[in-house]
C-alpha cells in the first residue's frame, strides 16, 4: 500500500432543524467521500463558518434561525461562486426548488429524499446540477404546463423576496399574518405588495389576491409554509436512518 490518505471533501452543514442536521451528520460520517467542517442553524454564524472553514460544499436549509436561506444562498455565492450548494427543504415543491436555483443553488433535495443526499453531493461536487427524486415530476410538469400558467412572464419579473410573499399571499395569509411568518415589519409586506401590483399591472389587494391564489392553484403549490413540528421530527428519523 501507498499509505497516500484520501483528503475529503469538506461539507458546511446549515438547518434549523435538529433532527435534520443529526441525520445529515451522521450520513457524511458514513461516508468515505466526504466530512463535516461544520454545523449550524443560525445564518451569522453560518457564514462565519465559511470564511473560516473554507467549505467545498454547502448545505443550507431554506428556512434558517432569523433568517431566509435563500439570501444566505445568495451570500455564499457572492463570497466564493466556486463552491457548490445544495438546498435542502422540508417541502417538496417547485417554487421552493425555483428560487434555491435562481439564487445560485446547484442541487435541490427535500428531507423526502434522505436517501440520494450522498449521492446529490457527489453530483453538484463534479459540476452537475440534482434535483430530488420528490421534486423532479413537479418540476418537469411546470416545464410542461409553463405556457398556460397565468401570467407566467410577469411572475418571472418578481424578485425571490417577492415570489415568496406572493406564494403566502396566495395562500390565503394575511398582511400581519406574512409580517410575523417573515420577521419583518407590516409596513415592510405593504411596500412589497406595493411593489408586486406595479409589476403585475393590478390596481388592487384584491386583485393581486386573485392573482397569487390562481398562481398557487395551477403551479401545485401547495406546501409552501412550514411543516408541523412532528413531522420534522419524522423527516429527521428518515435522515437518521438514510431512508
Amino acid at each position: 500500500m501507498s499509505g497516500k490518505r484520501l483528503t475529503k471533501t469538506r461539507v458546511l452543514v446549515v438547518h434549523r432543524t435538529g433532527f435534520v442536521r443529526s441525520g445529515v451528520l451522521s450520513l457524511i460520517a458514513k461516508s468515505i467521500q466526504f466530512m463535516a467542517c461544520g454545523e449550524t442553524d443560525e445564518a451569522p454564524l453560518a457564514r462565519e463558518l465559511f470564511l473560516r472553514h473554507k467549505p467545498d460544499l454547502v448545505l443550507i436549509g431554506l428556512r434558517l434561525t432569523g433568517a431566509d436561506g435563500i439570501q444566505l444562498i445568495k451570500e455564499f455565492r457572492s463570497l466564493n461562486p466556486a463552491v457548490p450548494i445544495l438546498a435542502l427543504s422540508e417541502q417538496a415543491d417547485a417554487f421552493s426548488a425555483q428560487r434555491a436555483f435562481r439564487a445560485g443553488a446547484r442541487g435541490y433535495l427535500s428531507t423526502e429524499d434522505a436517501s440520494e443526499l450522498l449521492r446529490a453531493l457527489d453530483e453538484i461536487s463534479t459540476g452537475r446540477p440534482y434535483v430530488g427524486a420528490s421534486v423532479l415530476p413537479l418540476i418537469l410538469s411546470n416545464f410542461a404546463g409553463g405556457a398556460k400558467s397565468v401570467g407566467s412572464s410577469d411572475i418571472n419579473t418578481l424578485s425571490n423576496r417577492e415570489l415568496e410573499i406572493f406564494s403566502f399571499i396566495g395562500r390565503g395569509l394575511s398582511v400581519s399574518e406574512l409580517a410575523s411568518e417573515l420577521n419583518v415589519s407590516v409596513k415592510t409586506i405593504e411596500t412589497h405588495q406595493m411593489r408586486m401590483k406595479e409589476k403585475l399591472a393590478l390596481h388592487s389587494a384584491a386583485e393581486l389576491r386573485q392573482k397569487a391564489r390562481e398562481w398557487v392553484a395551477r403551479s401545485a403549490l401547495n406546501r409552501i409554509r412550514e411543516e408541523p413540528e412532528a413531522e420534522q421530527a419524522g423527516n429527521g428519523a428518515r435522515f437518521r436512518s438514510g431512508l
